[in-house]
């Protein structure tokens, strides 16, 4: 069951209108959307089930990993105080921003082209109430956990791969974190997500 700020959201936030024009019909559907660079959206369900988790406040500052179409920064920005987002696409930052700018009752939204498989050096003394990756990483990567606030939560999905796991990490310490396996799910990696060591293709 969904809460009903989630519910709210995906009937405030037009998904129809951050997917590709061949695929409008499809915009619900429990899938995928490609949207180019052989990106895609996340599935709705996917994406309802990852704003479920995190709670987001109307105080929260949000760090979002990977812009893609943008409907899901601009779910973020309609919940919390502010949101930064960074894609590797600069056609993607471009789009979502675009697409930003017909909407109301959106928080801030700080746009950056930028690889975001860690976190960037421009952003190391900052700290966030929420952090959202939306590719996936194979092994987890501290640089997000640091970048929390207390009582920061972060939503993440790791692992190798055919199965792997979608996490909400709560840091309830300085160097404490509560680590909860939230459902088995399958999304494809950051670009530059690096391997395990010694990884190789079979």
């Amino acid at each position: 069951m969904l809460t009903p700020q989630t519910l709210a959201i995906f009937r405030d936030v037009p998904r129809e209108d951050f997917v590709p024009v061949a695929y409008r019909t499809l915009a619900f559907a429990d899938c995928e959307i490609p949207i180019g660079y052989g990106e895609s959206m996340m599935s709705p369900q996917i994406e309802a089930q990852c704003l479920d988790a995190l709670d987001v406040r109307s105080t929260d500052q949000i760090l979002e990993i990977g812009t893609g179409s943008g409907f899901l920064t601009a779910c973020l920005a309609r919940l919390g105080c502010g949101v930064i987002t960074l894609d590797l696409h600069a056609d993607f930052v471009d789009q979502a921003r675009l697409r930003h700018q017909h909407l109301t009752g959106l928080a801030p939204i700080d746009y950056h082209v930028e690889d975001g498989h860690r976190l960037p050096d421009s952003l190391r003394e900052e700290r966030f109430d929420v952090i959202v990756l939306t590719g996936s990483l194979y092994v987890p990567e501290p640089s997000f956990h640091q970048a929390l606030a207390p009582g920061g939560r972060l939503w993440v999905v790791t692992g190798m791969g055919p199965i792997q796991e979608a996490h909400r990490i709560v840091r309830v310490g300085q160097s404490a974190y509560d680590d909860r396996v939230l459902f088995e799910t399958r999304l494809k990696p950051l670009t530059h997500a690096p391997r395990p060591s010694g990884f190789r293709f079979a």
